[in-house]
């Protein structure tokens, strides 16, 4: 199909379509979800053709058994003929969970699923974690890659509105790479900012770059008169107050000061939502009683920093032979924590291993 690659598919669920990456890993080994953030497909986490494979996530991954089922968005995409720019984040959290049981279901993958969400992916934590439940998907828990949650009001909104096609999509990149944005040339820096070549202008634009459904961004009030975008709208559509639907969040954090906002507040925002869960499911009586009280007020203290870990870099610290590697020996600890959590093993707060923060700079 036009504009796919030979590794892709063109899929379908609940009437919303997605560019489909699948491999699969070790029997009985959690597959990963990758759902990529705002202007960008998910290629980001397996690369384009003349790529090195070591430079992303996907070659890491297998190297430790994990899979990888990777999801695009809806966008303006070719591969896409529908324009779907009303989509919500339930709309898309909803499509992606239901693909992702139907490749589970075709292909007989028997172990967990754990989505990594990076950046405006986020916003589809607990929507993804809903649709999941639902669906009889064994999600033991989400991890954000530099992500933001489903809290309004942590991007700033430009007081002019954000800019939109004429297909009324947000203006996230250009395809032209003579051309890219301003916002796209910072992330192109940011991704070769080692000095090494991982990807360059004119594959970052031919290959990654799309323009995004407004509403996936998670933030009220984008321009005036955009229907469905009030604060009340978008605080109904990522159910922000909904604590007991989030999943267990792992967070990946990245250091430097070109992503300032997550390097200092991922592991306090993401952490206030596990400290929320935690009680919910100590309320609920789950597995928690097992645990004295002691135990449990250690463990719930534990959890925003036991559940964090940092990789050296910007936006996109994931990719890189140093990133790359990094963020899949995080994401495979990581999933091992979520399935602690979910009471897979001894619930004790010493399977949480301290990670100290890197260096901001």
């Amino acid at each position: 199909m036009d504009g796919l690659l030979a590794s892709e598919l063109l899929v379908e669920a609940s009437g919303v379509p997605a560019i489909a990456y699948v491999r699969e890993g070790a029997p009985g080994s959690p597959t990963i979800v990758g759902l990529p953030g705002g202007g960008h497909l998910a290629r980001v986490f397996y690369g384009h053709p003349g790529s090195r494979a070591e430079d992303f996530l996907d070659y890491w991954l297998e190297q430790r058994g994990l899979g990888l089922i990777a999801l695009s968005y809806p966008s303006d995409h070719r591969a896409f003929r529908r324009r779907l720019t009303a989509l919500t984040v339930t709309d898309w959290a909803n499509a992606a969970a239901a693909i992702t049981a139907k490749i589970v279901k075709t292909r007989g993958l028997h172990g967990p699923i754990v989505p990594i969400g990076w950046s405006m992916a986020g916003r589809a934590s607990r929507a993804f974690n809903v649709a999941a439940r639902r669906l009889g998907l064994d999600m033991p828990g989400f991890i954000a890659l530099a992500a933001t949650p489903p809290l309004p009001g942590m991007v700033g909104a430009d007081p002019d509105g954000v800019p939109f096609t004429q297909e009324g999509f947000w203006r996230t990149g250009s395809n032209d790479a003579d051309s890219l944005s301003a916002r796209n040339e910072s992330f192109l820096r940011d991704i070769n900012w080692k000095g090494t070549e991982i990807i360059d202008a004119a594959a970052y634009a031919e290959y990654y770059i799309v323009n995004t459904p407004i509403r996936l961004r998670g933030e009220p009030n984008q321009r005036p008169g955009l229907d469905r975008n009030s604060l009340l709208d978008t605080i109904a559509d990522l159910g922000t107050f909904a604590y007991p639907e989030y999943p267990f969040t792992g967070v990946i954090a990245p250091t430097h000061t070109t992503d300032a906002r997550h390097a200092l507040t991922d592991q306090a925002t993401w952490g206030f939502l596990n400290s929320q869960k935690f009680f919910s499911e100590y309320s609920a009586a789950k597995p928690m009683p097992a645990l004295d009280w002691s135990q449990l007020r250690d463990l719930a203290l534990q959890l925003p920093t036991r559940l964090c870990r940092y990789v050296e870099g910007g936006h996109f610290f994931f990719l890189g032979r140093d990133g790359a590697p990094q963020t899949a020996s995080h994401i495979q600890d990581l999933c091992n924590q979520l399935e602690h959590l979910q009471g897979r093993g001894k619930w004790e707060s010493t399977n949480l291993p301290q990670t100290p923060a890197g260096p901001v700079g």
